[in-house]
């Protein structure tokens, strides 16, 4: 109880701070799930979990609540027997505007300006190649983007002739003003375009997204956000990241079946992208020339009212908090200890539930391998741009005492 205690001191210190516009509060109007802080109950009622082994990998993709699951299954039975009569009569004339205005409601934005896509890279990968880039134009990266979001450009690179510059971001900065310092010095005149990630998947570290997008504002730059993990973990809405063009998955932090993720485009801008599927039969201006792939995973999509359900009576207010109450409680004991080196900013606003951590004297793998073996533990390797390290990502139906069994680990690990 000791170190509970002390952890949850600590997290509701950095909660009470002062919050950055883009940590502010986004009004919701949903009632909240009534637990007293049980999370053993609300484990109890909204998760079937593997008793096989903890996981601590939730990053890749979310574990469903129970609700979500049932209405997959119902989903899929609904397509199987109603078939393409349900899919050419109500999908897309009753369930796919109903479920974007949710999903607007969500965001802060307007249904015209979101596409549903099959995931973020997808999504991405129609902001990247459709946006206007030509020969000598300079793109601002840094090494702990999306590596399949680097490959894009990469390969804009060599079929365009365009330049990539990669932002050397510190890994555990001071303060947000130094992350925005490095970015303000990379740019140059011929910057015309910067991907940054609001929260690496690598680490956990959360860029200062809106204080960037301003600045590039200021020189008719644009700013493509990967928003890949903050969305559903972080608190915030799209119009507080000041960005035109976001991109965000929905089967990570929102709790949705694999194989779906979101597009959003300012209004204003969707005429400056060029579909990346070919289609000539909507308007300039209208975000569904840019969704023209194919006949769609319906059950998975469909599944988007159950999860959105879910995540308005949870609250994004209450998840934040319990994500950064589990980061604080494994981490602030990992770092006392000898040779543990945490790798993730823990101050409030510079990361939330993901933390990394490496081991002097043990590979990542090795850690990796003897936390499943010894401890029955799943974490993942993550490769930094120089260095390797192990991520934790616990979600809401962890408890402390498996990540106590983690510091047990870690323990075990840095005396060995």
């Amino acid at each position: 109880m000791k170190r509970r205690e002390a952890i949850q001191l600590f997290s509701l210190a950095s909660l009470s701070a002062p919050l950055s516009p883009l940590m502010a509060s986004f009004p919701r109007s949903y009632p909240e799930i009534t637990l007293s802080e049980d999370w053993e109950a609300f484990r109890k009622e909204h998760y079937t979990i593997s008793s096989e082994f903890i996981n601590l990998e939730n990053g890749y993709f979310g574990v469903q609540p129970n609700s979500v699951l049932e209405a997959y299954r119902k989903n899929i039975e609904l397509i199987n027997t109603q078939s393409s009569k349900y899919m050419r009569e109500v999908y897309y004339k009753e369930d796919i505007p109903e479920i974007k205005k949710e999903l607007a409601e969500i965001t802060g934005t307007s249904q015209e300006e979101l596409l549903i896509t099959r995931n973020a890279t997808e999504a991405l990968n129609i902001l990247i190649q459709g946006i206007a880039l030509h020969k000598g134009d300079e793109v601002l990266l840094q090494h702990h983007d999306y590596h399949s979001m680097i490959e894009t450009f990469k390969m804009l690179e060599k079929r365009k002739g365009i330049t990539l510059k990669y932002v050397d971001v510190p890994l555990l900065p001071k303060s947000q003003n130094e992350v925005l310092k490095a970015y303000e010095d990379a740019i140059t005149p011929r910057t015309k375009c910067i991907l940054v990630t609001h929260l690496t998947h690598l680490t956990g570290q959360i860029l200062p997204v809106a204080e960037i997008t301003a600045l590039a504002k200021e020189r008719n730059i644009d700013v493509l956000v990967d928003a890949a993990h903050s969305f559903s973990q972080i608190d915030y809405s799209f119009p507080q990241l000041q960005a035109d063009f976001i991109g965000v998955n929905l089967h990570k932090w929102f709790s949705n079946p694999l194989g779906v993720g979101l597009l959003y485009i300012n209004k204003k801008r969707i005429k400056d992208i060029q579909p990346l599927y070919g289609d000539v039969k909507w308007e300039e201006d209208n975000i569904q020339k840019l969704g023209h792939y194919g006949t769609p995973a319906a059950p998975v999509v469909l599944t988007l009212k159950a999860a959105i359900e879910f995540h308005n009576s949870v609250t994004i207010k209450k998840k934040e908090k319990r994500l950064k109450e589990l980061q604080l409680y494994w981490t602030q004991e990992a770092k006392k200890m000898d040779k543990v080196n945490i790798v993730t900013p823990l101050e409030y606003g510079m990361s939330c539930g993901i933390a990394s951590f490496a081991i002097d004297g043990h590979s990542a793998s090795e850690i990796v391998n003897r936390l499943k073996n010894e401890f029955n533990i799943f974490t993942v390797i993550r490769k930094l741009h120089n260095r390797t390290v192990v991520r934790v990502t616990p979600n809401l139906y962890n408890l402390e005492n498996e990540l106590d069994r983690l510091l047990d680990g870690i323990v075990a690990l840095a005396k060995s």
